[in-house]
């Protein structure tokens, strides 16, 4: 398991101000640093749980932001079991699924990464 760790500055949609977020990444992946401090530069004015849905969508795991604004603290999760007990490990295109709705019976092998964040699904059916 990788650890994570970086505090950021975001500005308020609303009023401007300047927020402080800290984030905590759990994955098992490796994450350049460099794209967690360049993916937390992007977010120089949005709204706390769109920042974490970002976020998210782009490094996954497991991910705490916490932040305190006009006197609240914010803390949000993502890929953390729900009450069902699921997670979501991703977000998919409406091509695949697509694919996963039509009944066809998936046995999935991941292909070896072409891009940062491309991968070769093969389905059998």
């Amino acid at each position: 398991m990788n650890i994570y760790r970086q505090q950021f500055v975001s500005h308020c949609p609303n009023n401007g101000l300047h927020i402080i977020y800290s984030l905590e990444i759990q994955t098992v992946a490796v994450i350049h640093v460099e794209h967690i401090v360049t993916a937390t530069r992007l977010m120089a004015d949005s709204f706390h749980e769109d920042i974490a849905d970002e976020l998210h969508a782009r490094f996954g795991g497991r991910q705490i932001l916490r932040a305190h604004h006009h006197g609240v603290d914010i803390e949000t999760r993502r890929g953390f079991p729900d009450e069902s007990g699921m997670v979501e490990l991703a977000h998919i295109s409406a091509a695949h699924r697509r694919i996963l709705e039509s009944g066809v019976s998936v046995v999935a092998n991941i292909g070896k990464k072409t891009a940062e964040s491309d991968v070769t699904l093969y389905v059998k059916g």
